[in-house]
């Protein structure tokens, strides 16, 4: 195990057994030099001085194409035991028509993946706005992938009973997407882990009641996954709320309750001027 020297990148822990991983939807963006990044860092050292300093990644060009096997397996052998990288499934599995072979597909994708042995978080599997409740769709993408997979839904028709019962049947997940352009999902425990898609800009102020809200999903579930947009602000905003939420489980700040049982999604209308500026998907 690799021996950390700089900003701490082990997950951040409230008890035996749970964990915080908090990071950015992709890590190699030129626009972060001089900011995140030193300015002349080379694009090949990014991902070793980000996983030095954060201990999760969202990998979204997976969702275009799978990266070779060559580049997965650096990824895994270049970061530490600890980090996690959660791979955005490939969007023929949800954005393709009903002819298409998406199951298929979905057993390609994680067979594909499965180089990356342990440093493999829960799949991100995102449906479009325009495809609405699918039970028996959902039910084998999930059964095909056959690993944990954080369900991301852009239309509140998949916000249901059913559908819930589906993701804890195989162990995942319901997304909770800030973003104005799509509904906001309840928070419900169906399995070990929760995922968190922060896709604003975030002020002190505004970043506040996530790290309450997601400092209460974390007492209740083994792991927390929580990943912020693209902008040149993101990995300071992540280092942040894990700097917060460490600060309330290590007893430095008061405890956060429990999340509450699944309550109807919020308007986004109201969430504009709750959750902090819009930003792009």
């Amino acid at each position: 195990m690799r021996s950390v020297a700089r900003e701490g990148h082990a997950p951040a822990r409230d008890r035996v057994g749970t964990a915080l991983y908090a990071g950015t939807s992709g890590f190699s963006y030129s626009t972060w030099k001089g900011g995140f990044y030193p300015k002349n860092l080379p694009g090949a050292k990014m991902l070793d001085y980000y996983a030095a300093r954060l201990n999760g990644l969202e990998v979204n060009g997976s969702f275009y194409r799978t990266p070779p096997a060559t580049t997965l397996e650096k990824w895994r052998d270049g970061t530490p035991p600890e980090f996690r990288f959660c791979m955005k499934a490939n969007r023929g599995l949800t954005y393709s028509a009903e002819t298409f072979d998406r199951v298929g597909l979905a057993g390609l994708f994680t067979e594909r993946i499965s180089t990356m042995g342990d440093r493999l978080g829960p799949v991100l599997l995102q449906f479009p706005p325009v495809r609405q409740r699918n039970v028996e769709l959902l039910d084998g993408l999930l059964e095909a992938l056959a690993r944990p997979a954080a369900c991301e839904f852009r239309h509140e028709s998949w916000f249901d009973a059913s559908v819930y019962d589906v993701i804890k049947q195989h162990g995942g997940a319901l997304v909770v997407t800030d973003e104005e352009k799509w509904p906001l999902a309840p928070l419900v425990e169906l399995g070990p882990f929760c995922y968190f898609r922060l896709r604003r800009g975030y002020s002190t102020k505004s970043l506040e009641p996530w790290i309450e809200r997601i400092g209460a999903a974390a007492a209740s579930h083994a792991d927390t996954h929580v990943y912020f947009k693209h902008d040149p602000q993101a990995p300071r905003l992540a280092l942040r709320l894990r700097a917060a939420i460490d600060r309330t489980a290590t007893g430095s700040a008061p405890a956060r309750p429990r999340p509450s049982a699944a309550k109807r999604p919020v308007p986004a209308a109201s969430r504009t001027a709750q959750m902090g500026r819009s930003g792009r998907s």
